[in-house]
Order: C-alpha cells, then structure tokens, then sequence
C-alpha cells in the first residue's frame, strides 16, 4: 500500500534530493509517477502519472503541489515556481493544488505568488503579463480597480482617492462653491459664489452681491452680509473692508430698526410697518416682544418670529436650538435656518454654507457697498455718518473727531450738522447762548441777558439784581415807585411789596424804607412813589406817631395827612396851637390869623395844656383878675387898680372881668374891687391900694367917707385927727366969729382957748 507522505514531511525530502543531486537516476526510479501499492497493483497499468495538483517525487510519493506560488500540472515530479507575470490557476481547486499558470490578463497584474490582482484603484494594467500596476498618472485621470487605461476626469468633476494625485481612484461632481480643473477641485475663489455643481471655471457662478461677501467655497452671492456700518462690501467682495477714516456707509437715525428691534408704534397708532421713512428717532425702536427674535432690519413687529419648539432666543436678534447633554457629545449639531423657522441637522461646517445671508436687503445696515466722504457738518466715525452734535460745528470734510471742529461761539448758536462757529445770531434779547449752545437758551424768570451784548447775540443770564424784577423776557426793570425789591432774583413787578408808611420808594429801590418822606411839609402813605405835599389846613402825621403842635421835625416818615382840628392851625405841614390868648373857632385852620382873639372875660390857654376852643375859653376868675380881649392867662389886677366887667360895670360878671381901672382919688382898690376911702381918712391920690387910703385924717380935719382931701373944721369946732366930723365946741353964742376964726381947731382944747375980753 502506498502511503502519501505529509507536505511538510515531503518537502524536507525534496531540499534534500535537491541538494544531493536527486536527479541522478540512480536514486530513484518512476519519478513523477505513482505507482499503486503491490497489492493493489494492476498488472496492465501498474503506475500512473503524477496527478495535476501533485507531485511525486518517486513512486511511492505524492505530495500536494503547496502554496499558490507554485503549481504542478500532470506528472510533476516537483513544484513549479510560477513565472513573472504569470498566476497559477486550479479549476475550482484549493490553494495548495494548483496545476498551471496563466499569463496575467490586461487589467490585473500578477507580482509573483502565483496570485492574480485585479489592477488596484489609483492604477491602471494595460498589458497582460504585467507583475506590478502602473500610477494612474495625475488628478486630471483616475483609475477604478481593475482599470486598462486612465479615464480622464469628466469636465466640472474631480478626482478622488489615492495617496497622491498620482492614484486618484475615483471621480466626483464638483459640489456647489467649488470648480474642477484638470481633475482638482478648487474652492471658488473669494469674491466668487458657486451656486450649482459641476463648475469647471474659476468664475464659479459669477462674482458677489454688492453690499455682500464671499469667502472661499460661498454658494450665494448673497453668502455673508458684509456685517455692519463699518464694512463695506463693494460688488466682488472677498472679505468686507474697513470704511476709510472719514468716510460713511450709513446715515445714524435715518435707518429701519436694527435687529431684535421694531418700531413702537404712535399713541392710537396700528401696529404695522412704520410709515416713518426717514430721520427715525432711535428712541421709538424699542426690543422685539419676549421669546421673539429679529435677525433682519426693519420697522414692523410682524418681522418679530418665535423660534419655535426647538429652539430658543438669547438676544432677540438669533435663535439657538435646543440640545441635551447626549445631543451636544455627538458630531451632529442643530443650526437655526431662519427662513424656514426650523433647527436643521449638520454634520459639518461646510453645511452652514447652505445658509447664506441672503435675508437682508441690499444697502441696510448689513450690506453696505458704498462708502461716502463726510460733508460739512458731519463726522464720520465706524462707518456711520453723525451730524455734528448740537452745540458744535464741523467746517471740514471728512470729520472723524465726535467733538468735530469745536464749540459753538457764545452769542451763536449751532444746531446739529452746523457748519459754522457763528451758525446762527442767536436771536433777541429774550433768549442767549453761552459757548457750546445747541439752541438759544430762553431768559430764566428772575434774570436778564447780558446787557453788554449786541441784542441779537446775547451770551449770558444774570440774576436780577434788587431793585428789579424780571419777568424771564430778557430785560430787567426798575421795581415800579411806591414798591421796592430787596431780595435778587425777583420775577414779578410787585418786587418784594409795597413801601412802608413814611417812606417813598422812587424806581429801583430796595427797601421797604428806601427814602424818608422828608420833613412835616410832605407825608407818604404806604405805596408812595414820591412825598405828598401837605394841604394847607392840613398837618402831617402817623399812624402810630402824631407830632405834637409846633413840630417840625427831624421825624421825617410822616404817612399821613390830618385836618387841623379846632384850636389849632396848620401850616406847611406843621400843627400850631392857637397862640395863647386866642382860641380856634374851626377846623383846617391855615394861619394864625384864624385863630380868634379870646373873648373879653376870659382867658384861653395854650400849649402844653389843650388848645382852647371858643366853648373852653376860661372865665377870667374874680375881681382880682381881669381879662381883656385875646387874654392867655388871667391879669393880676394891679395894686390901686380895680376891675370892670365888659359892660364897664363893677356890679355883675364878677369872673368875668375885662379891664382894670386905677382907682381914683378918694378910693382904695383890693384884689380888683374899688372900696371908698373910710370915715376918718381920705385918699388925695388916686391908685391908692390900703384901705387907709393916703392917710388918716389930719388932726382939724375931718375926713368923711371917700374923702379926698382932709376938710378944714369950721370955726368953733375941732378934730384930733382921724375924725370923720369935726366936733363942735359949743361955743356960746356970744363968741364972735373973729374969735371963732382965730381958735385952733385940732384939739378939744381949742374950746377953751379963747377970750371974750
């Protein structure tokens, strides 16, 4: 029985004969042969012919012919190494039993092995019996497996694939933002969009939108909007460019609403697109309603969106979609495409490309492509034009300082966008303008303009000084007379009030008591512009002061005028009491002159006791007192004197007499009465005031009542002095008259001395 020896077993074997010359014949016999065990022998076909896939080595050997890199057709007595450019095949057989070799078809090549390969991606096997695949050139060409011959890259595709452009495999369709050229596909260029595939110039689809960027691989002319006022976009844009220094994109105030922002609407107004066009003020674009959002400018709240489920808004200007912490770890990621309000699902970066910027209108404050120089009145600043500030002027083009070119000069006044220092005089003497005024400002009430300025030019407010109010039209005014201002600042013309009693407040004047009145001949009431001069019969005075009669002064803040009262007289001012002696019969007396003469019989007095009246003239007292007409005080009747009543009576008016009459002779006079001179005395001389008058009768005399010179006693009698009567002798008859007339007469003893012989 023959047994088949293992492969490794038979391939020692087979170094070995190699090695010692086992072709010498002498080794073995039947090589390449199998011959059957004796036993089974076959005595017509003892031994066969190696088998395909075999080798046998002698004849009681058959090994498998090994691996593919050998193969052993029918009778091998070893294994045939395959040839460059050749494989081994076996008909459905395994591995190790291959029986031939077969040159390498075009489109394979065959590297030694035994094993054919299909030509590799990248390459290309364009001859049969080819042992390693050629590159399949550059990237204008590629090469899918199995290629014959390099397939030149179809226009608007690139090739794909390999580990160099030498072994592209595959070719594919330019995408959009892209061109192909000789098989590489290149980003369009910055400033050009692709918005198809297949391109294959580096125009792409044609050149940006105007007021729009686009960098490399845009697919829209409308791919950025170019960003803000301070970029410009000019038509062809790679990147926006920086608006020169004094130059602008935009006008400020004049533009829709920005973003995340809406126009208010007017009190009574529907909410809608703003029918304001143009110079909008800022204040009256107010945020979009809470949970909206506005990526777009424009005036209508109807341009305010929700962002719906999936999303959310920070801003009011952009919505973020809602992720979980699952969601945020996976590459997928959520965009907000704003025009359809919905959260889309992007793999990479280069999706966002499918979202350009093409929302915005051409020229707003996102796609701006021209810049303008700055005029006059204006600075430039970020791209956006601002009018010079009120209060300012700028008087050079392209103006980048925000102060522009300096302050409005006072006297002037320079609204926004002035031009000049001096833009406009700023108006009457109602309104000033210091430096920096934007417009004239009005005059405070309580100030007046500065009076040293030119009317049209006013350049500062003064507070009113006292003495003047002013009613906030520029001007100050005098307090008017007969009112004073002591405070500063003061607005209406009653100033601080009216002046006070006893003073006169001429215009200007700051005190309630600015001027005394004067003296006694004026008087001011409360409110005087200037004194009043006094009537005449009239007397100056006060409220709470009244001068006495005869004062003239130098209390000089009289406030009022008074009739002169019965008993005095008034002039100039000044009250006199009727002078003593005189009474006063009426009221506004004006001169002394209406004083009457006090009556006879009576006295009137004078200061300091109460002006008399005709109804308080005093009875003049008793007899010894006399008061003749215009008397001030009753008259001492003098010594010898006695008094009458106006009837020139004694008897009667005993106090009310009018005149003294120096007592005669024959009389004496006491306290104003006229008495006879007594029995027994006799007054020779008139004025006589004892009631012994000029003496006692002398002695032979006699002296009867009222005598007023003594009586000689007759003959025949005698007095001793004193006598009222001579007493009489009693002489006889007989007694003659001679001796009568010779007897003494001033004794009784007279009597006696006598002789009748």
């Amino acid at each position: 029985m023959i047994t088949a020896i293992p492969i490794k077993a038979a391939l020692l074997a087979l170094l070995s004969t190699q090695s010692h010359g086992l072709h010498n014949q002498a080794a073995t016999t039947l090589r390449g042969y199998h011959c059957k065990d004796d036993t089974q022998s076959d005595a017509h076909q003892p031994c066969v012919l190696c088998p395909e896939g075999f080798y046998c080595p002698d004849k009681k050997t058959m090994i498998e012919c090994g691996s593919v890199d050998v193969y052993c057709p029918l009778g091998s007595v070893l294994p045939t190494k395959v040839s460059k450019g050749y494989f081994t095949i076996d008909e459905a057989g395994p591995e190790d039993k291959r029986i031939a070799q077969k040159i390498c078809e075009i489109g394979y090549f065959c590297a030694g092995g035994g094993v054919k390969k299909l030509c590799p991606k990248g390459h290309y096997c364009n001859n049969i019996g080819m042992t390693e695949p050629l590159v399949c050139g550059d990237s204008s060409v590629f090469c899918r497996k199995g290629s014959v011959e390099p397939t030149a890259v179809t226009k608007g595709f690139y090739s794909i694939g390999g580990s160099s452009n030498a072994t592209r495999e595959e070719q594919k369709i330019a995408p959009r933002g892209y061109f192909s050229k000789e098989g590489i596909v290149f980003a369009c260029p910055a400033g050009h969009y692709g918005n198809t595939s297949g391109l294959f110039t580096d125009e792409c689809s044609g050149i940006c939108e105007a007021g729009w960027f686009c960098p490399p691989a845009s697919t829209s002319p409308r791919q950025i909007a170019c960003g803000r006022e301070s970029h410009i976009c000019p038509k062809g844009s790679s990147g926006p460019q920086q608006v020169q220094d004094g130059y602008y994109t935009t006008v400020f105030n004049e533009e829709p609403c920005r973003p995340g922002k809406f126009r208010a609407p007017l009190p009574g107004e529907e909410v809608g697109v703003s029918p304001v066009t143009e110079k909008l003020s800022k204040d009256s674009c107010v945020p979009c309603p809470t949970g909206t959002h506005k990526p777009i400018s424009g005036n209508s709240i109807f341009l305010c969106l929700d962002c719906g489920s999936r999303a959310f808004t920070t801003d009011g200007i952009n919505c973020e979609c809602y992720q979980s912490a699952t969601d945020k770890m996976k590459s997928t990621k959520s965009f907000y495409d704003w025009t359809s309000g919905t959260c889309v699902d992007i793999t990479n970066e280069d999706m966002l490309k499918d979202f350009p910027d093409d929302f915005h209108e051409p020229g707003d404050q996102f796609s701006k492509f021209f810049e303008h120089p700055c005029e006059l009145g204006h600075y430039c600043k970020e791209g956006i034009r601002y009018k010079c500030a009120a209060g300012t002027f700028g008087n050079k083009e392209m103006e980048v300082n925000s102060a522009c070119a300096g302050s409005c000069k006072e006297g002037y006044f320079c609204p926004e966008a002035s031009t000049s220092p001096t833009e406009k005089n700023c108006g009457s003497v109602g309104v000033f303008c210091p430096p920096k005024s934007s417009s004239p400002t009005y005059v405070s009430p309580g100030y007046y303009s500065n009076e040293d300025d030119p009317i049209e030019k006013k350049t500062s407010q003064h507070l009113c000084p006292p003495g003047y109010f002013c009613p906030g039209d520029g001007l100050k005014y005098q307090c008017p007379p007969g009112r004073y201002g002591a405070s500063s600042g003061l607005v209406e013309s009653d100033c601080d009030g009216e002046c006070s009693s006893g003073y006169f407040c001429k215009p200007g004047s700051t005190s309630p008591r600015q001027s005394p009145c004067g003296n006694a001949t004026v008087y001011c009431p409360k409110a005087s512009k200037l004194p009043l001069l006094v009537d005449q019969g009239y007397y100056s005075a006060s409220e709470i002061y009244t001068i006495t009669a005869n004062y003239a002064g130098p209390n000089a803040t009289h406030d009022i005028q008074r009739e002169c009262e019965v008993g005095y007289w008034c002039q100039d001012g000044v009250k006199y009491y009727c002078p003593q002696g005189t009474y006063g019969a009426m009221t506004q007396s004006r001169n002394v002159d209406q004083c009457e003469p006090c009556k006879e019989g009576f006295y009137c007095k004078s200061q300091p006791a109460p002006p008399t009246t005709k109804e308080t003239q005093v009875e003049c007292g008793d007899a010894a007192k006399y008061c003749p007409q215009g008397s001030a005080e009753p008259r001492d009747v003098d010594l010898g004197y006695y008094t009458l009543n106006r009837f020139g009576k004694e008897e009667g008016l005993e106090t009310q007499r009018t005149s003294q009459v120096i007592c005669p002779k024959g009389y004496y006079c006491h306290n104003g009465l006229r008495f006879k001179c007594k029995e027994g005395t006799y007054g020779e001389t008139s004025a006589l005031f004892d009631e012994t008058c000029s003496g006692f009768c002398p002695r032979g005399f006699f002296c009867p009542e009222n005598t007023v010179h003594p009586i000689p006693c007759s003959p025949g009698s005698y007095a001793s002095g004193g006598a009222k009567e001579c007493t009489s002798c009693e002489l006889p008859l007989t007694v003659s008259m001679e001796i009568k007339n010779s007897l003494c007469r001033n004794d009784r003893s007279c009597c006696f001395n006598y002789d009748t012989t």
